[in-house]
Parts: C-alpha cells; sequence; structure tokens
C-alpha cells in the first residue's frame, strides 16, 4: 500500500497559471515601461487611448502590476521575495500609437509592432522583431537575434552573436555586433549607414541619398555590398586579407592604391561616400539588381 503522503503529493494539482486581464487611459504619447523576464511578449501599437493587458503569468515567476498615471505608467511581473524567478509569462499588450516605450525582457521573446512613437528594447537571449513605423528604435541583445522589419527615423542594433537582419526604410541606420553577421536590405535611399562587426559577415542591398554615408567595418568577416550601378559615390575600400571583387564598374575596374590591399575611386559625380574595412576578409561590389 502507498503511504498516505505519497498519495496526497501524487493527487496535489499543478500550480495553475494566473490569467492577466487589465488596462487603464493613457496619454496619447505616454512614456510607457515594461518589464517581463521571460516568456513572450506581443506588443501592438492601436488608435485607442488606452493599455490594455491580457495573457497569463506563471505564479512561480510573479505576479502582473500595471501603475502609474495617463503620462508614464509601467507594467510587467514581480518577481517573488528571496526566490529566484521561474516560469514564464505570455503577454499581449495593446498601447497608444504614438507611445514612447522602454522595454526590458531579459529571457523573453519581443514581437513588437510600433504606431510611431520611440522604442528601447533590452533583451539578453530572447528573440526581437520590430515592424510598424517608430521614430526612434534602439534594440540590444546579446544572444538574440533581431529583425526589423519598420519604417523609421533612426534605428539603432547591437547584439554579441546573435543574427541582425534589418529590411525597410530608415534614414539612419546604426548595426553593431561581435559574431553575429548582419544582413541589411533597405527599400528607400539612407542618409547614413554605419555597419560594424569583429567576426561576422556583412551584406547590403540599398540606395544612398545624393549626400549619403555608408560606412561598413569588420576585422574577420567578408563584405558584400549591393548598390545601384548609376549610384554617384566616392570609394574608400581596405581589404588587406581577401581583396576586391568588383562588379559594379566592370568597365572601368579601380586601380589599387599605393599600398597594396587598398583602392579609391569614383562612379558619376561622386556625391555620396562609401568607406569599407575588412583585415582578413574580402570586399564584393555588385549591381542592386543581381
Amino acid at each position: 500500500m502507498w503511504p498516505r503522503w505519497l498519495l496526497l503529493c501524487l493527487g496535489a494539482p499543478l500550480a495553475a497559471q494566473s490569467p492577466v486581464n487589465a488596462g487603464r487611459p493613457a496619454a496619447p504619447a505616454a512614456a510607457i515601461r515594461i518589464w517581463a523576464p521571460a516568456g513572450a511578449l506581443r506588443i501592438v501599437a492601436w488608435e485607442r487611448d488606452s493599455v490594455q493587458v491580457r495573457g497569463r503569468v506563471d505564479p512561480s515567476l510573479g505576479r502582473f502590476f500595471l501603475t502609474g498615471t495617463r503620462e508614464a505608467m509601467k507594467l510587467g511581473i514581480e518577481g517573488p521575495d528571496r526566490k529566484p524567478a521561474e516560469g514564464s509569462a505570455d503577454l499581449e499588450i495593446m498601447i497608444p500609437a504614438a507611445a514612447r516605450l522602454s522595454i526590458q525582457a531579459p529571457d523573453a521573446d519581443l514581437d513588437l509592432t510600433a504606431g510611431g512613437g520611440s522604442v528601447e528594447a533590452l533583451v539578453a537571449s530572447g528573440r526581437v522583431r520590430v515592424a510598424g513605423k517608430a521614430g526612434d528604435i534602439s534594440v540590444e541583445s546579446i544572444d538574440g537575434n533581431i529583425e526589423l522589419t519598420a519604417l523609421g527615423g533612426v534605428a539603432r542594433l547591437r547584439t554579441a552573436s546573435g543574427t541582425i537582419v534589418a529590411r525597410g526604410v530608415v534614414r539612419e541606420l546604426y548595426a553593431n555586433s561581435v559574431s553575429g553577421p548582419l544582413l541589411i536590405g533597405m527599400e528607400g535611399a539612407v542618409s547614413r549607414v554605419s555597419l560594424e562587426s569583429v567576426s561576422g559577415e556583412i551584406a547590403f542591398k540599398g540606395d544612398l541619398d545624393p549626400e549619403g554615408v555608408l560606412r561598413a567595418e569588420t576585422h574577420g568577416g567578408d563584405i558584400e555590398l549591393r548598390l545601384p550601378p548609376a549610384l554617384p559615390a566616392s570609394f574608400d575600400i581596405v581589404a588587406y586579407g581577401g581583396g576586391l571583387v568588383n562588379e559594379l564598374v566592370p568597365h572601368d575596374l579601380p586601380k589599387p592604391g599605393a599600398r597594396k590591399g587598398e583602392w579609391q575611386f569614383a562612379t558619376g559625380s561622386g556625391g555620396a561616400s562609401v568607406m569599407v574595412l575588412t583585415f582578413k576578409g574580402k570586399v564584393v561590389l555588385k549591381p542592386k539588381g543581381r
């Protein structure tokens, strides 16, 4: 016969997940801070002056909170006292379109559709996807991938080992990684692009403003740029290890500079500026349509 205490343990139900259904009025451009240690966050901008949250939270992770005023509020998961946080949260958060977001989600996946405000997000290992429209976008992740498919003013993306994929239309783009690749495909002309990686590859496809600047730098990775064939730009290429493959102007191949592995040349009137540096990788220039 089983001991009574064991039967009681076997028959004890698991802790139920706590449902979340909360909301409150918010100013159109409210400052909203969101904290979620683990799980999944889906944040969507809507045309209402309010915040609405639905989902569920594992009690072992903590309890949901929503505090503040119409102009500034905080929401998220408050962890248990003196105990390590466990479990996860799965939340859908509706926010005013012009809200100013500050998000910290160390081990959570983040899926955000912005509506015109600003976005600042910090994660550790979760995946981040930002779509929609935002004036200013800043995303930093340690190990997670970052995907940007947005219309925006300035976008700053940073990761250590994750992959950065950026598409859409932005005026300025700054992307940095340690070992992760940077895969950029812009749909409109960009005024300033800065792409940096230590060992990851860099691939850019897009156009530049007449006075735009494109800077790509990596120590050990390859760099591939796909640009309009008629782009008027001055090029400053440094590729000490892998050399230059130039299919952008095949009938007027630039001659090496004074030092081996360096090239300087111009296309058209040379209005835009393209600066490329890799110590061990190669540089490939191709027409945008190919």
